[in-house]
C-alpha cells in the first residue's frame, strides 16, 4: 500500500473516488454528488495542487503486477485555516476509504499522514475535523488518534429525507521543542 501526496495528475482517480464516496455515504460529506459531478476536470485538478498550507493524500492499492501502484482507494485532506487569527489551526477534510479497503487500517494510516503534515506547518497548534455524529466507526478512529469532542450541531446536514448531526472534534498538537538561545 502506498500513501502519497496527490497532485493535479491524480485528478481523474481522485474525482472517481470522491464521487464513489458521495454516492455511498452522502451523509458523510458537506458536498453533494450532484455538485461534484458538475465540476470541470480543471477544477478538480486545481483542488489537488499542493501548497504549504494544503495537501491531499491518497492511498493506492498494489497493482496486479508486483509493487506497481494500483487504484486510489482512500483519501484525506488537511488545510491550514486561511485567516491570520486562525492560522494556528488546520482542518481535516474529505476523508474516505472505499468499502473493500476499510479493514486494512487505511483510515488510520491516512489520518497519521495528514496529522504529520499539519504538525509540519509552522505555528499549527491544533487540528479540527467534523464528522457525522452517527458514524460510530469514524468517531472511534478519531478518538483513538487523540481527537476530543467539543461540540455538536444538531441537524447540520440534510440528506433527504433525514437530518444528521455534526460532531466537532479537536486534536491539540504537542508544542514544538524550544530552540536553544544563541
Amino acid at each position: 500500500m502506498e500513501i502519497r501526496l496527490l497532485t493535479p495528475a491524480d485528478a481523474a482517480a481522485f474525482h472517481a473516488l470522491r464521487l464513489q464516496g458521495l454516492a455511498e455515504a452522502p451523509e458523510a460529506f458537506a458536498a453533494s454528488l450532484e455538485e461534484e459531478q458538475e465540476l470541470a476536470p480543471e477544477a478538480v485538478a486545481q483542488r489537488l495542487a499542493p501548497s504549504a498550507d494544503k495537501a491531499m493524500f491518497g492511498a493506492f492499492a498494489p497493482g496486479a503486477g508486483g509493487d506497481a501502484p494500483g487504484g486510489l482507494v482512500g483519501m484525506v485532506g488537511v488545510m491550514r485555516e486561511p485567516r491570520r487569527k486562525h492560522w494556528h489551526k488546520a482542518s481535516i477534510f474529505g476523508m474516505y476509504v472505499a468499502p473493500g479497503w476499510r479493514e486494512h487500517k487505511l483510515g488510520r494510516a491516512l489520518m497519521r499522514r495528514a496529522l504529520q503534515q499539519a504538525a509540519a506547518m509552522p505555528g499549527v497548534r491544533q487540528v479540527t475535523l467534523c464528522v457525522n455524529a452517527g458514524s460510530a466507526g469514524a468517531v472511534r478512529l478519531y478518538e483513538s488518534l487523540g481527537f476530543e469532542r467539543f461540540g455538536l450541531e444538531p441537524d447540520a446536514l440534510y440528506v433527504a429525507p433525514h437530518f444528521h448531526d455534526k460532531l466537532d472534534m479537536v486534536l491539540r498538537l504537542p508544542a514544538p521543542a524550544a530552540q536553544p538561545e544563541r
